[in-house]
């Protein structure tokens, strides 16, 4: 399938001297925007995590852009994902307004095949994207 979509990671990461005033910044370095020319996309920018485990819906068999940010501001949130060729899944806590980015540039390798998000207690938003 030939691709229709372009997803552009546009970020920095700015590291400042808050003892300092003003605060110098120490490292400012762009992630040089890395591209993937993908097929599909899945987007949901309030899916409510479930205590027990909520499967986010993949868009594609293996899927190379994974992005969540939990929404909350109490609840923590698991993110799991299934690595192409893992023979388990591995996972990551997110605080409230933590976030977790998986981009690849390609789809010639690397990706995950399953991804579930999992509230620590009751339900939690979060922002979802992942693509293919």
């Amino acid at each position: 399938m030939s691709s229709n979509l372009s997803t552009v990671l546009s970020a920095s990461i700015v590291v400042s001297d808050a003892t300092l005033s003003p605060p110098p910044q120490i490292v400012v370095r762009s992630l040089n925007s890395p591209t993937l020319a993908g097929t599909t996309v899945f987007y949901d920018p309030f899916l409510q995590a479930a205590s027990g485990g909520t499967t986010v819906t993949l868009p594609a068999a293996t899927c190379f852009i994974g992005y969540v940010k939990n929404l909350s501001s109490a609840t923590n949130l698991t993110v799991a994902w299934t690595a192409v060729g893992a023979s388990g899944s591995s996972s990551m806590l997110l605080l409230p307004g933590g976030v977790f980015i998986y981009f690849q540039p390609a789809t010639s390798g690397g990706g995950f095949t399953a991804m579930t998000v999992t509230a620590a207690s009751g339900t939690c938003s979060c922002e979802v994207l992942v693509g293919a």
